[in-house]
């Protein structure tokens, strides 16, 4: 029989080595900052970021209708965005798993490409809680 303690514990092990942590808001301006994102779009990208992860990087959205699952920061879809395998692919040459680290210089790159191709309403989140309505407040975040 299993001890309930020891399987709590292992959790709570495996919990801890996780890479992702959750930034605060002005840390996560100073990371798009720091990736080159517009400042005049910056506090779209904060609720988009906010609206899909909860600013958490290590974030791995459950299964799509299509089967499909968002990753990271951004929550990129690995339908069109990043390969699943150990191989980097997709249209942002990537793999999933370079995309829930705290190292979010892919993710931005990759998340960057898809705003290119299709602005915010690729992301739901944004569509839903950003697209009109007001947006965070950054103000505070220096430069």
């Amino acid at each position: 029989m299993f001890n309930i303690k020891f399987v709590v514990l292992c959790a709570i092990v495996l919990l801890c080595q996780c890479e992702g942590k959750q930034l605060s808001r002005c840390e996560l301006v100073r990371q798009l900052r720091q990736n080159g994102f517009p400042e005049n779009k910056m506090r779209d990208w904060v609720c988009l970021v906010e609206s899909e992860s909860s600013r958490r990087t290590d974030i791995i959205g459950k299964p799509n209708y299509d089967g499909s699952r968002d990753y990271g920061l951004f929550q990129i879809n690995d339908r069109y965005w990043c390969s699943t395998t150990n191989k980097p692919g997709k249209d942002c040459n990537v793999t999933c798993k370079q995309l829930v680290t705290d190292n979010i210089s892919k993710a931005a790159t990759c998340a960057k490409k898809i705003y290119q191709r299709h602005g915010f309403n690729a992301w739901y989140g944004w569509k839903n809680k950003c697209q009109g309505k007001p947006l965070p407040d950054i103000s505070s975040c220096k430069k």
